[in-house]
């Protein structure tokens, strides 16, 4: 019987964890590819 106890424990604990992986709302910026680096007025050869 301890054994099924321990395996609920863990159970528990890494579906606590991924439940608090999906909730954190992380602000989405869209990556900029190369906006800030000025335009090649010429054309390199």
């Amino acid at each position: 019987m301890q054994g099924v106890k321990g395996l609920i424990v863990i159970s528990a604990v890494v579906s606590a964890i991924a439940l608090g992986a999906c909730r954190r709302e992380v602000p989405h910026e869209p990556m900029k590819l190369g906006a800030d680096v000025p335009v090649a007025s010429e054309v390199a050869r």
